[in-house]
């Protein structure tokens, strides 16, 4: 075949492109709960905020539509009821009257479109940050080899198993993921460090932080049942759909539908110690 007719034959088939319409089923819609109650170390308040949506269809670029006219309330283990009241902002239920003591336990009751809704959790404590400062990047998966990155030090405490949950914002926008790939959480147990000091640790260890960028780390003690939801959503969201990556699955928090259990939401419910640092880089 002479050259240019391959070429040309060759470029009609990289030319060729062919659309493909799927027919995906919605699947019933599902209540999702993003409910954390928080201390924060040296701050305590008692306002706390629940976000309540609902699934959307698979192709639907908008938003998640909020879950308005939800009864949502907390109960402690000391008898305290608390009732969350829906702001301005549709799905988004908040009280000024919520102070999180660690080791009490806390049950959530979210009454919602003729279903019930519950969740238990204990309050977590946590460590707190000794020192947060900014350092080059240390040897590791993502780190790179320019900038400079957010860095941790803090003592776990001996004896006990103590799991976390790490997030960073830099100029106000929360950090997902060490790389363009791989968009999670950054969460660990404390089965390699132990009651030791953990020094020079970079939880975000891929993202750079600019000249004048403002950092807030914030370090929160989890459950073992909330890490484990935690590590299971990260390897959702990191499959590449290579031959050992997990099969795609639906990740099931904690917050069940006493209704109708077929359907279970989906999010989270849980209660934390946190510890936030705050820096800025100079220019």
């Amino acid at each position: 075949m002479p050259r240019f007719m391959l070429l040309a034959l060759c470029a009609a088939l990289l030319g060729c492109e062919r659309v493909v319409d799927l027919d995906i089923a919605e699947g019933p819609r599902r209540l999702v709960v993003e409910a954390r109650l928080e201390r924060v170390l040296g701050a305590v308040s008692g306002t706390q905020v629940i976000r309540l949506s609902t699934t959307s269809p698979y192709f639907d670029a908008a938003a998640s539509p909020a879950a308005h006219g939800a009864v949502v309330t907390v109960t402690d283990d000391a008898g305290g009821v608390t009732t969350f009241t829906e702001s301005g902002v549709a799905g988004v239920y908040t009280t000024s009257q919520l102070v999180v003591v660690a080791g009490r336990g806390y049950s959530l009751r979210i009454d919602y479109d003729g279903g019930r809704y519950e969740a238990s959790e204990v309050a977590q404590s946590v460590a707190p940050i000794d020192s947060l400062y900014l350092d080059t990047p240390q040897p590791g998966r993502f780190s790179g080899s320019d900038g400079v990155r957010a860095t941790i030090d803090f003592a776990d405490p001996a004896g006990a198993r103590n799991f976390y949950l790490w997030d960073q914002y830099v100029n106000g926008i929360r950090q997902l993921g060490p790389d363009t790939s791989f968009k999670y959480r950054v969460s660990a147990s404390d089965d390699a460090f132990d009651g030791i000091l953990v020094e020079g640790f970079q939880p975000y260890e891929g993202v750079d932080i600019p000249p004048g960028g403002a950092v807030l780390l914030r370090q929160i003690g989890l459950s073992e049942a909330m890490f484990r939801y935690y590590f299971a959503l990260s390897d959702q969201v990191s499959a590449d759909g290579s031959p050992f990556s997990v099969p795609p699955a639906g990740v099931r928090g904690n917050v069940a539908n006493r209704t109708d259990p077929s359907r279970f939401p989906l999010g989270y419910f849980f209660v934390a110690e946190v510890s936030e640092a705050r820096l800025r880089r100079e220019n």
